[in-house]
């Protein structure tokens, strides 16, 4: 029914296995900056974003507002468990989002917001976000991005291997989105 290239089709989502851990306090934090600094050799890059959250019916669905670079929406999947899990998500760039955010909040309505300084280290294909997040305190998550012909188990063991180069315990480790967590 569909021409080859119509924006209607469906798109392949992006696959990542990830990791999100609670760091105990302003010290930790800047323990797992120096880890981080040390294993890219970078500075890292600070970034300030601004997520509105949707009340999606499948999923979760986000506008994520940045400071130096494009809005984006962001809607994904990834199950609420605590270990490494895979996100499948899509993504796309905003010239008004602004307006996007009206036509969402006007449609489905607002499920809440979430702000944070994120700290973000690039390690092989692994994104490293050492995240202070406002009303919550910090955090760790790897995004280790799955290659198209990548298995979930070799994501899997890269996000164990990051695991023990930052000293991350099992019990450190926490399920669902910070706006769960904001939401209780």
């Amino acid at each position: 029914m569909f021409s080859e290239g119509n924006p209607l089709e469906a798109t392949i989502p992006s696959r990542n296995i990830e990791i999100k851990a609670q760091i105990a306090g302003p010290e930790a934090f800047q323990r797992k900056v120096a880890i981080a600094k040390q294993l890219t050799g970078s500075e890292g890059e600070i970034i300030k974003q601004h997520d509105v959250f949707f009340n999606a019916e499948k999923g979760r669905l986000k506008l994520r507002y940045l400071e130096t670079k494009k809005s984006e929406l962001i809607q994904y999947f990834r199950p609420d468990v605590g270990g490494p899990k895979l996100s499948t998500y899509h993504k796309m760039d905003l010239d008004e989002p602004k307006l996007m955010e009206t036509i969402l909040a006007e449609s489905i309505g607002i499920k809440g917001e979430v702000k944070k300084h994120r700290h973000l280290f690039l390690h092989g294909q692994t994104r490293v976000h050492l995240d202070d997040v406002e009303g919550l305190g910090h955090f760790l998550e790897f995004e280790v991005v799955l290659r198209p012909e990548q298995s979930i188990d070799e994501g899997t063991k890269i996000a164990n291997d990051m695991m023990k180069l930052f000293e991350i315990e099992e019990k450190a480790l926490i399920q669902g989105a910070y706006m769960d967590k904001l939401l209780k």
